[in-house]
């Protein structure tokens, strides 16, 4: 049988016909978007990790059942397991339009049609079902009660500003992603007594450069509470995009291994640093300052009842460990095991909507000292201490 020049070219242009950029780092921005964004407030630290997790579960899924066919079937594969999975991350709100409207932006730009497009939705939509089977009964969903402790030194009190009760407090109990086994294998020690004199030295530090009106933080310390101020996953994905830049465009499965495998790590540290935090059940600093009896094992009293921290409110959970820095290293091992070294030459920005501060852009040449500098924010913001 012959073919029409106008059919042979057809064909080519539906083979090649593709979104031309990341499809996986589309679908890890917007959901990035859609979980701290679009959400009022955005989702508390576990959450917004499970939530990645299960998108890019769903896009693994689709990408290895999609590998082998056109560029464009794999890609509009991905984007309908994502799309599925958020959608019942989000059953019931109001983010159903917005999910839809991401969708919608990317099929005409991925140009599949007919037949093949058919079947690389089924494809998506299967790999999502079998994600959401996975995870259904996770104990996400789950009521947990928190019952305020007698307040004492180092006890976990309340913040000003902040929720009445702590922040998920089932989070702890949240599965594991990827079968790696139960969470009490990730042990922590224990953060030292706060009448201990281990203890006195970092809470000094933090009264004094996480203090409103500090006057010995140092500008880069202020703009690096700022900068480090936003979601975590948000920020590290950022890290994640910078750190590997289109070149997985062309590869969908890679892309999606890659992504997954980062926000599998997200979600478990999540989970495990939750798991931490309800053991040791530690205060923040501003109650530690506020606290009128003298404690510390010099006899010094650090009771200030006008200390506020620089970044407010202080989060609605217990200081010990630090979620902030245990999301920042588990990024960054992700990041290095698929670039294969620590070193990076990448430049990310983060729009701090506090203080009309804005945009805040810097530049890191190795992943380890972002790590390092992600913990301190939280330091130079008031909200934990060096011991975290």
């Amino acid at each position: 049988m012959k073919l029409s020049f106008a059919s042979i070219v057809l064909a080519v242009a539906g083979a090649r016909a593709a979104y031309s950029g990341d499809i996986v780092q589309y679908w890890a921005d917007q959901t990035n978007v859609l979980a701290n964004s679009a959400v009022i407030g955005g989702l508390q630290s576990p959450p917004s990790g499970w939530v990645g997790a299960i998108v890019h579960g769903a896009i693994y899924q689709a990408a290895t059942t999609a590998a082998g066919k056109s560029h464009g079937f794999q890609q509009l594969a991905v984007s309908h397991a994502a799309h599925n999975a958020l959608i019942w991350v989000f059953h019931g709100t109001r983010n159903y339009a917005p999910t839809n409207a991401v969708i919608r932006h990317v099929i005409p730009l991925i140009g599949l049609t007919g037949k093949d497009s058919e079947a690389a939705i089924e494809v998506g939509r299967e790999a999502a079902r079998k994600v959401i089977t996975a995870r259904t009964d996770d104990k996400i969903n789950d009521f947990v009660d928190y019952i305020f402790q007698t307040p004492a030194p180092g006890v976990y009190q309340n913040t000003s500003g902040g929720a009445a009760f702590p922040d998920t407090p089932q989070a702890r109990f949240v599965r594991l992603f990827a079968d790696v086994g139960d969470v009490s294998q990730f042990k922590v020690a224990p953060p030292p007594d706060p009448r201990s004199p281990e203890y006195e030295e970092p809470l000094e530090y933090v009264k004094a450069q996480g203090a409103r009106n500090s006057t010995v933080r140092r500008p880069f310390d202020t703009e690096t509470a700022y900068y480090w101020r936003e979601s975590s996953i948000s920020q590290w994905t950022r890290f994640a995009n910078a750190a590997v830049g289109n070149s997985l465009a062309n590869d969908v499965f890679k892309s999606a291994k890659y992504y997954a495998q980062l926000n599998y790590a997200l979600a478990n540290a999540g989970i495990a640093a939750w798991h931490a935090k309800y053991q040791y059940n530690t205060w923040r600093p501003i109650t530690a300052i506020h606290y009128t009896d003298t404690y510390l094992s010099s006899g010094k009293s650090v009771y200030d009842p006008n200390w506020t921290p620089f970044l407010t409110p202080t989060p609605s959970h217990q200081d010990y460990v630090s979620t902030h820095a245990t999301f920042g290293s588990a990024a960054a091992q992700a990041i290095r095991n698929h670039i294969g070294t620590d070193a990076v030459d990448i430049t990310v920005s983060s729009n701090v909507t506090v203080d009309n501060v804005g945009v805040v852009t810097r530049h890191y040449t190795n992943l380890t000292y972002a790590t390092v500098e992600n913990g301190d924010s939280r330091v130079f913001g008031g909200w934990g201490v060096c011991a975290d």
